[in-house]
């Protein structure tokens, strides 16, 4: 057993040769005869036969070996090795779509109400929760006469501030709602007025605000945001106002309308998304800042599929523009607010966050804290891939496909800030991956306009700066059969 086994260097097993070598050395050595010498006896028909069942328990055990470490494991066997880490496979989730729905002030929304896209074909999508839309929780508001008074005041009270007017003699219904429509000076929302109604509608089309009337006053309609979830579990992304169909008949539901960037979805996890998502997340215990930032977010936040934390721990601005004593967060994907909520859990006390997104979150003690982070501009690429076939062994029917596969799955998992360095990250993973290669030249084209066509490929790697991301798609690769 010496040098076989599990060695210092790894496990090490036996192959078929050497256990035939073994078993008719120590029959030589036990009959005293050469049980070599005729490769068609019956005995070497059944040393052959024992043979190959002990190579393939020595392969076996190979598995079983290889089966309790992440990055060697799959499938099931990576499930259970990942657990140690406190770690699972993400299921398959559906993408959420935060919608504004129109309704009749108090309308409720119930779980399992169906709205769809007018594409072709349609998707579905399912309210998450039951919602109520009212005026306590609103985007837009459009608010109406309710008694037309004469010297009387008329109040609409926004997020706690007051704004009224008092009507004069010889004032006309429109008159009032000009004068309710000018004391209201709240910067945070956008006022019009039509066929007698004001129209508030916020500035910021995520966030719901609080509205109270006078009772001479009432809403005409009101619009809130329900979250819904598409019928199908992956990555649904449908361009903004083509879901407004409803399905569901809900009495005040007037219309819905998709304007705000969704919660991506994603099928189940992969092994090699798996075993990626594992080295980052391994360190939700860490009490390295950027580590635990960085790890609460990949854990907590549905539809993130890339972080980079970055920090600048001098007393001037760095070169990329970091404030001093600040940390920088680039996050792909996910919500806003559950990204800043998880910045400001393990973020350190007195330290900056830098960035052009800006959340606020309550504090320990309820105050108002800015949150800011950074959202990565994509740096597109395409890639032609040539192969020179290996004249010693055939290549399978499906090689462009694997390829195509290999590097998508690559791209999907690369962080902002990380440059393609395609013979690390690609070629090294189609020679193992995909039989019957001789050689592989690869070569690239990069852009930040989605539209661009590429002129010249070039051989190298791609830099990237901190705040992007290398994106591709399989358009954009090319698979070509030369030599």
């Amino acid at each position: 057993m010496a040098g076989y086994g599990v060695t210092p260097k790894g496990v090490v097993k036996k192959r078929f040769d050497e256990i035939m070598n073994e078993l008719h050395d120590d029959l030589s050595a036990g009959w005293g005869v050469n049980t070599r010498l005729n490769p068609k006896s019956y005995l070497n028909v059944q040393l052959t036969a024992f043979a190959d069942k002990i190579a393939e328990l020595w392969e076996f055990g190979e598995d079983v070996y290889h089966s309790m470490y992440p990055f060697s494991a799959e499938g099931a066997s990576l499930d259970n090795a990942v657990q140690y880490g406190g770690i699972a496979r993400e299921d398959a989730r559906p993408t959420y779509y935060p919608i504004h729905c129109e309704c009749v002030d108090g309308t409720m929304i119930r779980k399992g109400t169906l709205i769809k896209s007018n594409t072709n074909p349609a998707i579905q999508f399912s309210a998450n929760t039951d919602t109520v839309i009212s005026r306590s929780s609103f985007n837009i508001a459009k608010i109406r006469l309710a008694a037309f008074e004469l010297g009387s005041m008329y109040t609409v009270a926004l997020n706690g501030a007051l704004y009224s007017y008092t009507s004069a003699g010889g004032d006309t219904p429109i008159d009032i709602i000009n004068g309710i429509a000018a004391a209201i000076t709240d910067i945070d929302f956008k006022i019009d007025i039509e066929n007698n109604v004001i129209c508030l509608s916020s500035l910021v089309i995520q966030k719901s605000h609080e509205l109270v009337l006078s009772g001479n006053l009432t809403t005409e309609s009101v619009t809130g945001i329900a979250v819904f979830a598409s019928e199908y579990n992956g990555e649904v992304i449908l361009p903004d106002g083509t879901i407004n169909q409803i399905t569901t008949t809900v009495p005040g539901l007037l219309s819905v309308n998709n304007i705000i960037k969704p919660i991506s979805g994603r099928l189940r996890q992969t092994d090699v998304g798996l075993r990626k998502s594992y080295a980052d997340k391994i360190f939700h215990r860490s009490n390295r800042m950027l580590e635990s930032v960085k790890s609460a977010i990949l854990l907590n936040v549905q539809g993130v599929n890339a972080v980079a934390c970055y920090q600048n721990d001098m007393d001037i601005i760095d070169e990329d523009g970091r404030w001093p004593h600040c940390v920088e967060v680039v996050a792909d994907g996910g919500s806003d607010y559950e990204i800043a909520l998880q910045i400001w859990d393990k973020k350190t006390d007195g330290i900056q966050t830098f960035g052009n997104t800006e959340m606020t979150v309550p504090g320990d003690e309820g105050e108002h804290i800015i949150i800011r982070f950074n959202r990565p501009e994509y740096v597109y690429v395409w890639y032609r891939i040539t192969i020179t076939m290996n004249q010693k062994e055939s290549l399978p029917v499906n090689y462009a496909e694997a390829i195509k596969n290999i590097i998508l799955e690559e791209m999907s998992v690369i962080e902002p800030g990380k440059p393609i360095v395609p013979q690390k990250m690609i070629d090294s993973k189609i020679y193992g991956s995909v039989p019957g290669i001789a050689y592989i030249d690869t070569s690239t084209f990069y852009s930040e306009d989605p539209s661009e066509q590429p002129d010249e490929y070039e051989n190298g790697m791609v830099a990237i700066s901190p705040r992007q991301r290398a994106v591709t798609e399989e358009t954009r690769i090319e698979v070509l059969l030369g030599g």
